[in-house]
């Protein structure tokens, strides 16, 4: 297996339609709350808007969390603010633009029956790597806030 192929999905694989139809849905999701959200300019509370509680941590210690400011910067992101998005939280973007991809290729299985698949190995080290990276900005943020 190569670290990236084009795979074929049947017609007839009803759970991996439903799946992927499943990936497309929550991504539009993402990205309706996301531009419904009005991006708190303080660069965090925006999920406030949806009735949930201020951060824990932050609302204990001072300290923004390694989460702190991601649905603002989604949001900001959105709405065209990059400064906002980027101040907020720089994973945010990256949540956005892995969404997207995601969900792109989500529809491109349903519609074409083709779609792109990573080599788990490959996979499963980006993700690492990108959650090692975002806990030590995280850290770092938490630290010298």
């Amino acid at each position: 297996m190569r670290a990236v192929e084009i795979v074929r999905v049947s017609p007839e694989d009803r759970a991996a339609r439903v799946g992927h139809g499943l990936i497309v849905i929550a991504v539009v999701l993402l990205i309706g709350l996301g531009l419904y959200l009005k991006p708190d300019p303080l660069g965090h509370g925006t999920h406030q808007q949806l009735g949930l509680p201020p951060c824990s941590i932050s609302f204990f210690t001072g300290r923004p969390c390694p989460s702190c400011g991601l649905t603002t910067s989604v949001s900001a992101w959105l709405h065209g603010n990059w400064r906002l998005g980027w101040r907020a939280n720089p994973f945010g973007i990256v949540v956005l633009l892995g969404a997207i991809a995601l969900g792109i290729n989500s529809l491109l299985v349903l519609l074409i029956g083709r779609g792109v698949r990573i080599h788990p190995l490959l996979l499963n080290w980006g993700l690492i790597l990108l959650i090692l990276a975002w806990l030590i900005h995280g850290i770092l943020r938490f630290a010298f806030w």
